[in-house]
């Protein structure tokens, strides 16, 4: 396990630290397109790390709400796009966001928010969101089991000892709930970090990374230099996700040490 774990491991940071390793970094630095992908890689993972995190715990929230009928059931409905493969999502999410016959589309005129079809996948502006909204569509079931997981260990007498005290709904959430979730919650921050770092499959079967690089991640342009042929170039970003993976699972060890 240690080999196939290290082989690689020492393969990447031998490239990059080499002659035409360090001479590559030199090249991708230069290149105008290297902040643009920082840039986007940056967004992506805010975007997506937000997104997850508010649909999950607003979701966790709801369906460990007293009175809510079939909580299995709906929990089993927002399962769905956690269980659902990647390429499968990702290919169905093309269709919703297509301009011509795409289903967001056809909803909103239909409403008549919109006068006419938006480019989702071809505005370099939207493009990075909308794929963001898939990759957060793909994660958040995940967020929700955590923090519903959280939310029962909290018992039913401490919520009514607040209540009793007089303290309101958002009180009880804001002096109770979130203390009692907070390791859950930054357990969460760093996972969802990461799998949103290492996402390459949702970009890639939706856009490629277009249009014209507005949607060029660092996992995409890792893959567009590996079939450039650029081996150099391939271990210079492979080391920079890895020391950027590396540094949030040092965070994750640590605070489940602490636990």
């Amino acid at each position: 396990m240690i080999a196939l774990a290290g082989v690689p491991l020492v393969t990447v940071i031998l490239g990059a630290l080499s002659r035409e390793g360090v001479d590559a970094a030199g090249r991708i630095i230069a290149n105008p397109a290297f902040g643009t992908m920082l840039r986007n890689t940056i967004i992506w993972v805010a975007i997506s790390l937000v997104g997850a995190m508010v649909v999950g715990y607003l979701a966790a929230v709801a369906l460990n709400t007293k009175g809510v009928r079939l909580q299995g059931m709906w929990r089993a409905m927002l399962l769905i796009p956690w269980i659902t493969p990647t390429v499968a999502a990702a290919t169905a999410w093309k269709w919703v966001f297509g301009r011509d016959f795409g289903t967001l589309n056809g909803i909103l005129l239909s409403v008549g928010l919109i006068d006419e079809p938006i480019s989702w996948l071809t505005d370099p502006v939207l493009v990075l969101p909308a794929l963001a909204l898939v990759q957060v569509w793909c994660t958040f079931p995940f967020v929700m089991l955590m923090v519903g997981s959280g939310l029962q260990s909290i018992s039913d007498e401490t919520r009514e000892a607040a209540s009793l005290d007089g303290a309101s709904a958002i009180q009880t959430f804001r002096y109770i709930v979130l203390p009692a979730l907070r390791d859950v919650t930054f357990i969460l921050l760093l996972i969802v970090t990461v799998w949103a770092l290492n996402s390459f499959v949702p970009v890639w079967v939706i856009t490629r990374g277009g249009p014209a690089g507005s949607s060029t991640i660092l996992s995409i342009e890792l893959y567009n230099q590996f079939l450039n042929g650029n081996a150099s170039s391939v271990s210079v970003f492979a080391l920079l996700q890895l020391v950027v993976s590396m540094s949030i699972a040092a965070l994750y060890v640590r605070q489940t040490r602490k636990d």
